[in-house]
């Protein structure tokens, strides 16, 4: 319809549901008239195409912010359970400690490092949030410093947080 509408569509989103990933599946295998955007790395195995169809353009299918920031914070605690950040790491632990700060500082609940629900929209919220980066730092004004066993964790919140963020 997008294309018989000459709707430029820039991208569509799927929460991660079995369905909804199908159907982006279908759109992906779709073959278009024109050569796709191709982006590669081979040195870290990245390579990324996008076709780009006549009438709507490129068309880039993601999951949804909602999804990628509970992804995001599944990570340390599923999935990669050790992440060196050049000038820090980040393990389940950090999530931890972070959450012993105490809710009126850090703004996490026991829940969310603890015996946790993976779909928790709230707990995903609740990490990303900015009241998290400041529990990890010390100092007033010009003179704010991350502590250092909180480096690597505020760098990866900082970063897919901001990532998220713009998306």
């Amino acid at each position: 319809m997008a294309a018989q509408c000459k709707l430029k569509i820039i991208y569509f989103s799927a929460d991660g549901a079995a369905c909804e990933l199908s159907a982006q599946r279908l759109n992906d295998d779709v073959h278009s008239e024109l050569e796709p955007l191709t982006y590669s790395y081979p040195q870290y195995g990245i390579f990324l195409s996008v076709p780009v169809f006549k009438d709507t353009g490129p068309l880039i299918s993601i999951t949804d912010p909602p999804h990628a920031q509970k992804t995001c914070r599944n990570q340390p605690q599923y999935g990669t359970h050790a992440s060196s950040l050049g000038c820090g790491y980040l393990v389940n632990r950090s999530l931890v400690d972070l959450q012993h700060l105490g809710d009126h500082k850090a703004g996490l609940l026991s829940r969310d490092v603890d015996n946790v629900d993976k779909q928790d929209d709230g707990a995903a919220c609740r990490l990303f949030h900015v009241k998290a980066l400041k529990a990890m730092t010390e100092g007033e004004g010009d003179n704010i410093r991350i502590l250092d066993h909180f480096r690597g964790l505020f760098v990866y919140l900082f970063i897919f947080g901001t990532l998220e963020d713009a998306y």
